[in-house]
């Protein structure tokens, strides 16, 4: 069977694909001619809450020069006096404002990223587009009833739905973000950092740090960065999308509220991680990376049922869960970071973690490993794995007088594990070995020495409120020292008297009265340091 097309069907079909050729070279010539004019911006319609919007893909140079801040934006800080109808300053708006200002100090750690990292990304911006007349109550744009007679945005369509088209922007439009306003400045910043060669680093009230900058040449250095690529990063383009400042038919305080409201709402909604889905999801910070493997891989927390809680950062007395991965996280940087090995993974103020190499990370698993292999291994742990209910260890005996009490364990709760982990951490960094320090620890499990609430042991005021019978995270790096005089000394005889003073302030009752490790009431001076083994 022949299945040749006829040669006239073949020639017709060629034509069609030469047409349709022609066609798209025809669009793509004039859609070149719109998006690259400079007094336009190409964009493609949405509409979600009454007002519609404009998204668009812009380059940081375009950004850096087009878009304000938000507390310049005089739409928010002015509002029209009825009685004199000029504008006055909106002492409501100017609040929402400040309530959510620019954290300064974060201008100089974004700008790193952008410059440091190659798979830095942003997320788009929100912005408002306004017009001189929209700030002038007398201007002919506003009809007899004070409502706008066009939009603040002109559109003009280029298809027929009215899907794309281009958006005017004329030298005296204004842009300012509603959302995203860390990100104008961190663009803005790197920017003028790869121009200028030099950034000062601000405060969050935008204080310049005395002595303290931002220099390309040692970024370029520390970093291994291609200048030349560096100067190519005003050319990369992120999405931003733009609202109008106000609407056909809206009144100048209708389009004020609804801008206001829009501002408010972006930042409300913003959720925050929690700190146990940061340390879930972050690729980046090494501890968090080795203290994930080890929640998933360590025989001991894989072998008890829910061992780690992977999105809270507490844990209540009658819960499941060992540990939290926010926990586990801590402890990582605290024992880690004791080692000199791991001072490059720490970071500084603000500024993202950078991920350590594959040989790196293996290193820290095995540390981190070796450490809960020493716990796993302390009377308490055994008995938990064992099927000894973990509540029963965590609670104190007033929680759980039906059953005998609560053995208020330390090590049952997140402040006592960060606590452990940085004491065990410097012992171990010291010489001391894990072998000898867990033969200590094991020796405390076994005589109650690291239950909490009892008055014998040196974490009750500490670590315990005996007023409120609960925990108390802020005796913590008391805890910290008290755990390593207890296993190895304090280097210095001003560090044993410090303690010793802060232990007694936690064992006051007042008036100068303390209550000793035997329940008596003594003076203050007569408190003295736990034993030592």
């Amino acid at each position: 069977m022949d299945t040749q097309l006829p040669s006239s069907r073949v020639t017709d079909i060629e034509a069609i694909a030469e047409a349709r050729r022609k066609h798209d070279e025809v669009i793509a010539d004039l859609l070149e001619s719109s998006i690259s004019r400079e007094d336009a911006l190409f964009v493609e319609v949405a509409h979600m809450g009454g007002t519609p919007s404009y998204i668009a893909s812009v380059s940081l140079e375009w950004i850096r020069r087009q878009v304000n801040l938000t507390d310049t934006m005089p739409l928010l800080k002015r509002s029209i006096d009825k009685e004199t109808g000029k504008l006055r300053i909106d002492e409501e708006s100017i609040e929402i404002i400040s309530q959510r200002s620019i954290d300064w100090s974060r201008e100089a750690v974004l700008a790193k990223y952008l410059i440091e990292r190659d798979t830095h990304k942003f997320p788009p911006i929100l912005a408002v587009l306004s017009q001189p007349w929209v700030d002038d109550p007398d201007s002919d744009m506003w009809d007899e009833e004070g409502c706008a007679k066009e939009s603040s945005i002109t559109f003009r369509r280029l298809d027929v739905r009215g899907r794309l088209g281009l958006i005017d922007l004329s030298a005296k439009s204004r842009l300012y973000a509603l959302d995203g306003q860390h990100r104008v400045i961190g663009i803005k910043a790197a920017l003028e950092l790869i121009s200028t060669g030099r950034l000062d680093v601000r405060d969050k009230d935008r204080k310049v740090k005395r002595d303290e900058m931002l220099s390309l040449d040692d970024l370029i250095a520390e970093n291994g960065l291609a200048e030349a690529q560096l100067q190519q990063l005003g050319d990369e383009r992120m999405g931003i999308e733009i609202i109008p400042a106000v609407l056909k038919g809206e009144s100048r305080a209708d389009a004020q509220l609804r801008v206001r409201t829009t501002f408010t709402h972006v930042n409300k909604q913003a959720s925050p991680l929690t700190p146990g889905e940061i340390a879930q999801l972050d690729e980046d910070d090494g501890f968090a990376i080795v203290a994930r493997r080890v929640a998933v891989g360590h025989s001991f927390l894989t072998r008890v049922r829910s061992a780690v809680n992977f999105k809270n950062s507490t844990i209540s007395s009658r819960s499941v869960p060992i540990t939290t991965l926010q926990t586990l996280t801590w402890m990582a940087r605290t024992y880690l970071l004791a080692h000199n090995d791991y001072a490059g993974w720490a970071t500084k103020g603000k500024e993202l973690a950078r991920r350590p190499g594959k040989e790196d990370l293996a290193r820290g698993v095995a540390d981190y490993t070796d450490l809960w292999d020493h716990i796993a291994e302390l009377p308490t742990f055994r008995a938990i794995a064992a099927g000894e209910p973990v509540a029963r260890h965590r609670r104190f005996a007033h929680e759980d007088k039906n059953d005998g009490g609560g053995h208020g364990h330390l090590l049952l709760r997140p402040v006592g594990q960060q606590a452990l982990a940085q004491a065990v951490g410097l012992l171990h960094a010291e010489g001391m070995s894990l072998d000898h320090i867990f033969a200590k620890l094991t020796t405390f499990d076994r005589r109650g020495v690291l239950r909490l609430d009892a008055v014998e042991n040196p974490w009750w005021g500490v670590l315990y409120d005996f007023n409120g019978k609960r925990i108390s995270i802020k005796g913590r790096e008391t805890a910290v020292k008290t755990l390593r005089h207890m296993i190895g000394g304090l280097p210095t005889d001003k560090d044993r008297k410090v303690l010793r003073e802060v232990i007694a302030e936690a064992r006051s009752i007042g008036d100068g009265q303390c209550r000793d490790y035997t329940n008596s009431i003594v003076p203050s001076s007569k408190i003295k340091l736990p034993e030592q083994l």
